[in-house]
């Protein structure tokens, strides 16, 4: 009989408002076509009416699961899932801030959540275990953007305790947006 092997797990189990068992953990290689699956589905719902449609109509779900296996293979950032029982509804990656930001060493790269899924505490969640990987990998704050007229997303931020940092110009396909950050001096400054 082979031997098993044990692989650590970081993730949470939660009973949400429907009692149905939700599950962050954190992702694998195999979870990349249902990351890029949800990927492509957020950003469809979440920036319609800010981006192109055209542009986001060519969003391609084979080229996000590409992009994604090389992520979680690379292992500089990390990433988590939240499941429910119909399987992956959102997800989420943080790691060492990367534009150089003065006085932020950690960032929430990304956190996206299917619309139906929304409002059962799965973003919380994810936050909660983006912040976890931040830790182990001994960053103390972090700092997150977001396009400055995507209102759910600044709000879910600011109950978290987020600060507005600053602004500045993006480019998103061919629209030139704005996008704003929020920031953490400490990951103990979260409310969640």
């Amino acid at each position: 009989m082979p031997a098993e092997t044990a692989y650590p797990c970081s993730c949470a189990f939660t009973l949400d408002s429907e009692l149905m068992v939700s599950l962050v953990r954190s992702a694998q290689l195999d979870d990349a076509t249902a990351i890029a699956r949800v990927h492509v589905a957020t950003w469809r719902s979440a920036y319609r009416g800010l981006l192109p449609d055209e542009f986001l109509a060519s969003l391609s779900q084979s080229h996000y699961e590409e992009r994604w296996r090389r992520s979680l293979q690379d292992n500089q950032a990390r990433v988590y899932v939240a499941e429910h029982a119909e399987g992956v509804v959102g997800f989420a990656s943080g790691g060492r801030e990367r534009a150089g930001e003065s006085g932020y060493a950690g960032e929430l790269y990304a956190i996206y959540v299917l619309e139906e899924a929304q409002g059962h505490g799965h973003g919380r969640r994810l936050v909660q275990a983006v912040v976890s990987g931040l830790r182990e990998m001994g960053l103390a704050d972090m700092i997150v953007w977001v396009l400055r007229d995507n209102g759910s997303a600044r709000g879910f931020y600011e109950r978290l305790g987020g600060v507005y940092v600053r602004s500045q110009p993006i480019s998103i396909g061919s629209a030139q947006l704005e996008e704003v950050s929020y920031g953490w001096k400490s990951l103990d400054d979260l409310r969640y």
